[in-house]
């Protein structure tokens, strides 16, 4: 009998050894995805606005102002670049706001990425979120305020 004991003692230490945890069980992303060129392709806001007085509100402001532009350059190297048409909102009366482009600004600095979020180490954006080929940048402003940015890569 005692050597059953000891058997199974025995299978129940290997099993225990055995089983560690699953150190591969939190892959981390590939970084690499997220290297290359995104040209920003939205600029909603969190009230739909008629800015292009063409009757028809939108919250994305590219349906509203031609001049808006962007593009982040996202580097091998660890490093990133960004040229942004600033967005700049003007609150006339209740929900209607003056909207208009603003002077081009140039950013730079170094990135980081970890579990599908781009950190532009940077207080003046946001971390973005990647989704296959889009870059999410919410900004959650208030009234009247820019919610997010999307940026698609090139």
């Amino acid at each position: 009998m005692k050597k059953y004991i000891y058997f199974l003692l025995i299978c129940l230490v290997l099993l225990f050894v055995s089983c560690s945890p699953d150190d591969d069980a939190t892959a981390s992303d590939d970084s690499t995805l997220v290297i290359g060129t995104y040209r920003l392709t939205e600029i909603n806001v969190s009230v739909a606005q008629d800015v292009d007085e063409d009757g028809t509100a939108s919250n994305n402001m590219f349906d509203e102002l031609d001049c808006l532009d962007g593009t982040l350059e996202v580097n091998v190297d660890g490093t990133w670049d960004l040229e942004l048409v600033a967005l700049d909102v003007t609150s006339v009366t209740g929900d209607f706001y003056a909207i208009r482009c603003g002077r081009t600004n140039n950013f730079t600095g170094k990135w980081t990425f970890q579990s599908s979020v781009l950190d532009l180490n940077t207080t003046n954006f946001s971390t973005m979120v990647f989704n296959s080929s889009v870059l999410t940048e919410g900004i959650n402003e208030d009234l009247p305020g820019v919610l997010n940015r999307k940026f698609i890569k090139q």
